[in-house]
Parts: structure tokens; C-alpha cells; sequence
């Protein structure tokens, strides 16, 4: 028996116990994939096994650590005894519309 016979052999060994164990209605779910991989393969489409995506960063954008002490810049901007009220404020924003 040549290497390739051998291993496709071995191949539908393992994926008929795999179907076994399956609940009958996947069993349509696979016939379909399986379907459309032979397709693929008859019209000399690429058929393969995409890898999951890389692990990325959770920022996209490059973040600069710096000091607490650079939101002291901030406090300048808000005048000294500052009291507001945020309700009324968006209520009276609201009103204007």
C-alpha cells in the first residue's frame, strides 16, 4: 500500500470515529461542510485551515505612561470654587433644543 493510500486511510479512520460520537443532527452540519470542501478542491480553490488570529495588545494606539503629577496642568483650567450642577446643566442644554 503506497504512503498516500495509507494516510488517507488512516485520516477517514479517525473521522469516522469522530462522526460517531456525534449527535445525529451535526451529522448534516459536517455533510454540508464536507460538501462544500469538495467543491472547493474541484474548482482548484485553496482549502485549508485558518489559524486562529495573533493575541493583540488591547490599545491600538502606542500609550505613554506619565507621572500623576501631569493632571496638575488640568486644575488650572477650571476656576477656583467651581460648583455646578451636571442635572440641571444638561437639562438647561437640553431645553434650548
Amino acid at each position: 500500500m503506497s504512503t498516500g493510500v495509507q494516510t488517507a486511510s488512516v485520516s477517514s479512520s479517525r473521522i469516522l470515529s469522530l462522526l460517531d460520537d456525534l449527535p445525529p443532527e451535526s451529522v448534516t452540519l459536517v455533510e454540508q461542510i464536507v460538501r462544500v470542501l469538495r467543491e472547493q478542491a474541484r474548482r482548484g480553490q485553496p482549502v485549508g485551515v485558518i489559524s486562529a488570529p495573533e493575541e493583540r495588545p488591547p490599545y491600538r494606539y502606542p500609550t505613554i505612561a506619565v507621572p500623576p503629577s501631569s493632571l496638575d496642568g488640568w486644575l488650572n483650567l477650571v476656576p477656583a470654587g467651581y460648583e455646578g450642577d451636571a442635572l440641571a446643566d444638561t437639562e438647561a442644554l437640553y431645553d434650548e433644543v
